[in-house]
């Protein structure tokens, strides 16, 4: 190369450097005009092309220069970053791996390499390869913050925070940065220095990414109408950010807009397809739709089991000879934790008898607690899987010879829906954690009761083959629970209605129902309760319009949102408490009754709807259980007129709960009884497609 050639490319280096890309990029082009074959310039014009959002061109402009210096590790490595940027994965990851192989150690290939694992949810893979590329690069905020990010993706927070701190030391002027310290802080509960954080980076950078983060918190809070408002920014800045119409779906969700809402989750599933929790963001979402009939629930659910099940081959299990050996069962859910799945789990898991039955739980949990090592206490092998992979957690599973894989979660908040698609147990099981099908075949069977699955009719909306508990679906524990109060109408005079439901569940079906109700009991009061409800008086005023909307006095209503000490004691101030249409309670019923409240139901004709009702019926008063909001009211209104009887189920209800529904022991050998009968079917070969059969009363292992 000519002197002069040379004093060029550096000149244009400079401005390269400067950020003046366009001057940079017609030198370039001018030393190529002279001398085509010219591997720096080369790849430096497909720096500046890429670095101007024109991928193809610059990958076309890296590989001829590779071509040329096929030896050149940077080539190779920001040839793997425009491919990134092109979502070709698979290629930017073996591209990364080859530079490895001759420098171990460079940090560009490290962080692209530790990117493209990420972004292939092979988080234990992607932290290994992060922390690598820090070792080499400890003084590199950009790839501290690479690694904080994936610290965060594996609930290791706390570390996450210190390398943060450091990245904002070393890097002040990266809004990367600032916002990776939001979602920590975020995650600690320190709302307030995440907000300051978040507006740092926007000062540096304004965009999509802080305007979801901003969303979120407001979300948190309760601030529903500034999520509205920072999600639709968002989508503003990018509207083809999953994240942003996701958040904007959540937000919708929580003020009761539930068709736009359903459709931003559609959206967002839609714009990014294999991305798992959008995809169950969606499903969860439609479970809850009003909008919705049972029909197209187990519709929408079966087409994504679908395609999950045909993008990956299932595991082949050598046929079993004994039906009679001890089994080993694996639970596997993200929320062994303080959760209230682990009020219904942790009766079941100490119960169960571990001469027949090993039980290894595969834990998702990001935040542990004392929950967490109270159930690790409990189990006879413990597994985290956060940060694993679908094809090596399943491979885990595999190794540990479990027979009968239990799915605890469905379509909530970080499951492994698609570890099941894989099949790595011979025995699948969903239970508990879900009110409706997952959508997958290769889940064997889906654990419920005659009272939830009452016919033929609602057992073929699962791709599971229902299986009838003979004492319910559900055996509640409560801890710390205070003693049960007087009943207030003593002290008020009148009767207190409740709700401390989620205030998405509030649907105007709902608010319709409950109108009726206080229009057949005149002097009632209504005590509508969440903590949510704190967060903003704009959110509170909603609540109060959509009321009037309804037919009902707000003179008549009371917002809450304080919570006492012990959140059980809100019932205290109620006397009835009212259900939730179309879909029922779920664990706030327990509550309510563990703490001499009843709830009327309506048996309604979806699962979720109809877990009150199981409730009720187990605890011996179904004539609590309506079949119609016409006989609803009646219920309620005949309840509210007896307060003998109100009395009396005060003072009663806790009882009669913990020898029913909170008899752990004879919940679990019925549970056990099941597992022993799909595992017969499995040695036998008789397990058949969706249908459902009944565990007998009495009958263990």
């Amino acid at each position: 190369m000519t002197s002069r050639l040379a004093n060029k490319l550096r000149s244009a280096v400079k401005e390269h450097r400067s950020g003046n890309l366009a001057a940079a990029l017609k030198v370039y082009n001018d030393v190529l005009a002279k001398s085509p074959n010219h591997a720096d310039a080369l790849h430096l014009k497909g720096l500046v092309v890429f670095q101007s959002g024109g991928t193809k061109e610059a990958e076309t402009s890296i590989r001829r220069a590779i071509e040329l210096r096929p030896g050149e590790k940077e080539f190779k490595a920001n040839l793997a970053a425009v491919l990134l940027r092109q979502d070709r994965i698979s290629e930017a990851e073996q591209t990364c791996r080859d530079v490895l192989r001759g420098d171990q150690a460079h940090t560009a290939a490290l962080t692209h390499l530790g990117t493209s694992l990420r972004r292939q949810s092979r988080l234990g893979e992607a932290l290994q390869t992060f922390r690598a590329a820090a070792e080499s690069s400890p003084d590199d905020a950009a790839v501290l913050c690479n690694l904080a990010a994936t610290l965060i993706d594996v609930g290791q927070i706390d570390d996450a925070q210190r390398a943060l701190v450091k990245a904002r030391l070393l890097g002040p002027t990266m809004p990367q940065v600032h916002i990776n310290l939001a979602v920590v802080q975020r995650e600690l509960g320190d709302h307030e220095a995440a907000m300051d954080s978040l507006d740092v980076a926007e000062r540096l950078q304004p965009g999509c990414e802080v305007c979801v983060n901003r969303g979120n918190i407001h979300l948190e809070t309760g601030q529903c109408f500034d999520a509205v408002e920072q999600f639709q920014q968002a989508i503003a800045f990018d509207s083809s950010s999953p994240a942003a119409v996701s958040g904007l779906a959540r937000a919708l969700q929580q003020l009761g807009y539930w068709e736009e809402s359903l459709e931003a989750h559609r959206l967002a599933a839609l714009t990014s397809p294999s991305n798992q929790p959008y995809q169950s963001s969606y499903l969860y979402s439609v479970t809850l739709s009003p909008v919705l009939e049972v029909h197209d629930v187990h519709r929408i659910h079966a087409e994504w089991g679908r395609q999950t099940e045909a993008s990956v081959t299932p595991a082949q299990h050598d046929t079993a000879d004994d039906a009679e050996r001890p089994l080993r069962i694996g639970y596997v859910s993200p929320d062994f934790r303080s959760h209230a799945t682990m009020r219904f789990f942790s009766p079941m898991l100490e119960a169960h008898d571990h001469s027949v039955f090993e039980i290894s739980c595969y834990s998702e949990t990001g935040k542990e607690d004392d929950i967490t090592n109270s159930l690790k206490d409990r189990a006879d092998r413990w597994i985290p899987t956060r940060g694993l992979d679908d094809a090596t957690l399943s491979q885990q599973i595999q190794r540990d010879g479990i027979d009968i894989l239990v799915d605890l979660a469905g379509h909530t908040l970080d499951n492994r829906l698609p570890v099941f698609a894989r099949k790595p147990a011979p025995v699948q099981v969903s239970f508990m954690g879900y009110p409706a099908t997952t959508g997958l075949t290769r889940i064997d069977y889906f654990l419920s009761d005659a009272v939830r699955e009452p016919s033929a009719a609602s057992t073929q909306f699962y791709t599971e083959q229902v299986t009838l508990l003979p004492h319910g679906a559900c055996c509640f524990q409560a801890t710390d629970a205070p003693d049960v109060a007087a009943s207030p109408f003593h002290k008020k005079g009148c009767i207190t209605l409740g709700s401390t439901h989620r205030l998405e569940k509030i649907s105007p079906q709902t608010l319709l129902l409950w109108a009726n109700v206080m229009a057949a009991i005149p002097d009632a009061q209504l005590l509508l309760f969440r903590d949510s409800l704190g967060g903003d008086e704009s959110l509170r005023q909603h609540i109060r319009e959509s009321l009037l909307a309804a037919g009902i006095n707000t003179n008549r209503v009371t917002l809450g949102w304080e919570l006492p000490e012990n959140h059980l004691d809100i019932y205290s101030q109620i006397d009835i408490l009212l259900d939730v249409h179309p879909w029922g309670s779920g664990t706030v019923a327990y509550d309510a009754m563990w703490m001499g409240v009843p709830i009327p139901t309506i048996a309604g004709e979806r699962s979720g709807s109809r877990a009150t009702a199981s409730m009720l019926h187990n605890c011996g008063l179904p004539e609590l259980i309506a079949d119609s909001e016409e006989a609803y009211v009646r219920i309620v209104s005949r309840l509210a007129g007896d307060t003998i009887r109100l009395r009396r189920l005060r003072q009663g209800l806790r009882s009669i709960m913990e020898t029913t529904v909170g008899n752990g022991t004879r919940f679990t050998r019925d549970v056990e009884s099941a597992f022993r009968m799909m595992w017969r079917r499995f040695v036998s070969g008789t397990a058949t497609g969706p249908a459902s059969f009944v565990v007998p009363d009495g009958e263990h292992q």
